[in-house]
């Protein structure tokens, strides 16, 4: 296992966490960013920059409605241990790009629901890469604990050879009282047809100092040890505003 945090600053392209919206005056939006830097990219349990680090960007404009749109930008490297199963997907290329929009909104109690259609496309991606999944989640939110549960589904279609992919999800997030520490733990299985399922869970916190975050997660899977999806040490650092 390898822990790798530096400083960096991106000018990038919003992951679900705490940020400062920048209001644009009179059009009832607002503009949120964040740039962040991993030291390794794992999504959903498994290492899509083969244990590298990554550069990650977002940005995200969301309406007083409760509509949002945005993009993310991830860098890549080599193959998605899991998703390499399917015969059709020869790389995933240098960048995963994921656009996203939906609808979010506080039910009042504690109760928050959000939903809406994420596209995955892959620049430099060979054979067929690119997806599209709904998603919907449901978070609680009592005293400084939220509790998040979601469900992420891929129809099938070419680039998930034909098969439907459904990611369940569970989260739980603590802030602790009069510090800047977030505790966090996440667990999720991924069921993809004929190429099988497992399940991975990660636990973890990350620190903010105004505008800066620093994180580290301990991030495993329950799939056999192997490069990319072998229990290690995750850190990042980044800005959100």
């Amino acid at each position: 296992m390898k822990l790798l945090i530096v400083p960096a600053f991106l000018t990038g392209l919003l992951a679900a966490a705490p940020a400062a919206a920048l209001p644009l005056p009179g059009t009832g939006l607002d503009i949120s960013a964040e740039a962040t830097l991993m030291s390794d990219y794992r999504f959903r349990g498994l290492s899509r920059s083969d244990g590298d680090p990554a550069l990650q960007g977002a940005l995200t404009v969301t309406s007083d409605t409760g509509i949002y749109t945005g993009v993310r930008a991830t860098t890549l490297k080599g193959i998605d241990n899991f998703r390499f199963r399917n015969p059709r997907l020869q790389d995933l290329g240098d960048v995963q790009l994921e656009l996203y929009g939906g609808y979010g909104t506080d039910v009042g109690a504690g109760l928050s629901v959000d939903g809406g259609v994420r596209y995955f496309a892959f620049v430099g991606g060979e054979g067929a890469t690119n997806y599209f999944e709904p998603y919907a989640s449901a978070s609680y939110l009592l005293g400084p604990v939220e509790a998040t549960v979601g469900a992420n589904w891929a129809p099938a279609q070419r680039a998930t050879g034909d098969e439907d992919m459904l990611y369940l999800f569970g989260e739980l997030e603590a802030g602790i009282p009069l510090t800047p520490l977030t505790l966090t733990a996440h667990a999720g299985r991924q069921d993809w047809g004929r190429y099988g399922s497992y399940t991975n869970w990660s636990l973890g916190g990350r620190f903010a100092l105004g505008v800066a975050q620093v994180g580290v997660r301990y991030v495993d899977t329950n799939l056999p040890s192997a490069p990319g999806q072998r229990g290690g040490i995750v850190g990042s650092v980044g800005v959100r505003f």
